[in-house]
């Protein structure tokens, strides 16, 4: 196929022109349109940079509920509205289940257990940094004072007592927008 003669001193190693620049630009548009950056991805690429920091981290899968809502490639889940909806994590040897409910305007509280029964370390990460809390013996915890509609991950640490019987150090949520 023969170049038309206008175009054939353009080489791929030509200077963009004009034109490589207003195509360019509708391109950019449609992706910005159709398929637009996640606002949270910063924070996703720190989660995964912080998980490979954790060696002995297993990451606990979601357990589907029909009260999430899928959205982007399964990469967010959102709690649906009306009542409380639970969301249950779990991997090879731990179970996490969390019931967000509203605490006070724009705020959460989450109600976690944990099973096994035994005492853990509970870590919420988000967007506005990290609260802690510990189980009682039965694995419950809770969290006051959340931001509504924030991104958050949880990172559980087994006491040693657990982690001797079998447990991993450390259990890592996928994040999840409530």
């Amino acid at each position: 196929m023969k170049m038309r003669p206008e175009y054939e001193s353009q080489g791929e190693f030509e200077p963009l022109d004009s034109c490589d620049e207003r195509i360019l630009a509708v391109i950019n548009e449609l992706h910005r349109r159709d398929d637009p950056m996640p606002e949270d991805l910063n924070e996703r690429v720190q989660f995964a940079l912080e998980l490979e920091a954790e060696l002995d981290a297993r990451v606990a899968r979601v357990s589907r509920s029909s009260e999430l809502v899928l959205t982007r490639g399964d990469a967010d889940l959102i709690v649906g509205q009306g009542d409380p909806a639970s969301i249950t994590f779990d991997c090879e040897t731990v179970t996490v289940m969390v019931t967000p409910r509203p605490s006070a305007l724009r705020e959460l509280r989450l109600d976690g257990w944990i099973g096994p029964e035994g005492t853990y370390e509970v870590e919420l990460r988000s967007p506005e940094g990290s609260r802690r809390a510990s189980t009682d013996e039965t694995g419950r915890f809770v969290l006051e004072g959340l931001p509504d509609g924030q991104m958050f991950q949880l990172v559980i640490r087994p006491d040693e007592t657990l982690q001797r019987e079998g447990l991993p150090a450390v259990v890592v949520t996928p994040a999840v927008r409530l």
